[in-house]
């Protein structure tokens, strides 16, 4: 035995031979027999022991690290030699068999714990692919991708409600990255399409935890293309989500069949409504849209909910949005933006749409939200040498992991998720 290398537990099995280092997930003490489930990062897997290994294995906690020899045969496992690595304390502040998601304290405090979890390690491998599709998708329609910054004198305005962390550096406040619009608009100038698989921090209210959908860290597939209109842009969009789902149930199938088998591949082209017509179609609902503001939560829940299919919304009031989207040209009250929405209450996981790329717009725009040009010199500096017109978008990973997996919580798809008011969390 000492000469074989150590395995993983999947291809353990597959060789009837046991030569493994992994986690006790568990042990069930059944008679003069033992249960123990090993676990690693192929998985989760059950093996029947008796004899004079079970003593041993009795006093073992769960979550310590074992070195196992031996043999199987069929789920019985006949153990030459086992070493504890590491023994763990006997009470652990979390299940790590079944971490409870609706307890969103414990869970997010004892993220390091959940992560072991065979179910969240599942959600984190389709994400995983998720990722991997999406650039696949991106790279082979032309799009180079950049790296994100993570701090800048300025960020996004547009936070709706949220607030933007600030540090010193070098004596200068700069903004922790709350969105890289600017840099991306930047960035097509010279590459003409581009993409960054962006992180950004927001102080949401603490209000939005009950939204089940809200991170304060998250990460957003942000995509740009010069000389693009709208319209190419949402096209694009629909094939890369009709592509990555294709793709992931292929490539996920037992794992989409054990969390969201009803997953549907949308067909082309998704539905479209302006703005006007959804709020005036939410208020025949009892929503109200605060005029020139973005939906309600509630609203846009109930929107949700009522769809079989994604929807695009389309030619949000300039009011409601940042400086960044260009009006629309014979209705200036409105832009030329769009938003996508998925369907069965899974809500937005898309922004975009066209930018404004006149410097002496942009100022307007800047000076009507209230901040200082100052803050915005580096890109209005640039916008004055001159920025392509560009159209482009934001497709949130975590929501879109979400959806695909039919998951509860927002929460439930971060390795370390920082969600509102919840502090200190890893």
């Amino acid at each position: 035995m000492s000469c074989h290398k150590i395995m993983y537990l999947k291809n353990a099995l597959e060789k009837g031979v046991l030569n493994t280092i992994a986690w006790i997930h568990d042990i069930k003490k059944e008679g003069d027999y033992v249960k123990i489930i090993l676990r690693d990062s192929t998985g989760a897997y059950e093996f029947k022991v008796n004899g004079e290994w079970t003593k041993v294995l009795r006093s073992i906690t769960r979550e310590s690290l074992v070195k196992v020899q031996g043999y199987l045969k069929e789920n019985n496992l006949q153990i030459t030699h086992l070493e504890i690595l590491l023994n763990a304390p006997e009470h652990l502040p979390i299940d790590v068999r079944n971490p409870l998601p609706d307890d969103v304290e414990r869970f997010t405090k004892h993220s390091y714990l959940v992560i072991r979890s065979p179910k969240y390690s599942k959600v984190l491998r389709v994400q995983h692919w998720i990722l991997y599709y999406a650039r696949e998708f991106l790279i082979n329609r032309g799009f180079v991708e950049l790296l994100s910054p993570i701090i800048s004198p300025c960020s996004d305005p547009g936070l709706q409600g949220a607030r933007k962390l600030r540090t010193e550096f070098y004596g200068y406040e700069y903004e922790l990255m709350s969105s890289v619009i600017m840099f991306k608009q930047a960035s097509a100038a010279a590459l003409e399409k581009i993409f960054f698989m962006a992180r950004n921090v927001r102080e949401e209210p603490i209000e939005n935890l009950k939204t089940k959908r809200h991170l304060c860290e998250f990460t957003q597939l942000d995509v740009e293309w010069a000389f693009a209109s709208m319209e190419d842009v949402m096209d694009l969009a629909e094939d890369l989500i009709i592509f990555v789902l294709k793709k992931i149930k292929d490539k996920c199938k037992d794992i989409i069949e054990e969390f969201n088998p009803d997953l549907q591949i949308p067909p082309k082209p998704f539905k479209k409504m302006r703005y006007d017509e959804v709020v005036e179609m939410l208020r025949g609902l009892g929503f109200h849209t605060p005029q020139g503001k973005e939906l309600t939560q509630e609203g846009e829940e109930e929107l949700s909910k009522r769809l079989k299919e994604p929807l695009w919304i389309t030619n949000y009031p300039v009011s409601s949005r940042g400086f960044y989207y260009i009006p629309e040209f014979n209705n200036p009250k409105y832009n030329r933006d769009f938003n996508l929405i998925m369907p069965r209450g899974f809500g937005e996981v898309i922004d975009g749409g066209e930018r404004e790329y006149r410097v002496d717009k942009i100022e307007e725009r800047i000076k009507s939200l209230g901040e200082p040009l100052n803050r915005y010199k580096w890109f209005l500096d640039l916008a004055s040498i001159g920025i392509p017109p560009s159209a482009g978008f934001g497709l949130g990973i975590e929501r879109f992991t979400r959806y695909v997996l039919n998951l509860k919580y927002i929460w439930e798809t971060a390795p370390f998720p920082k969600v509102p008011g919840i502090v200190p969390t890893p």
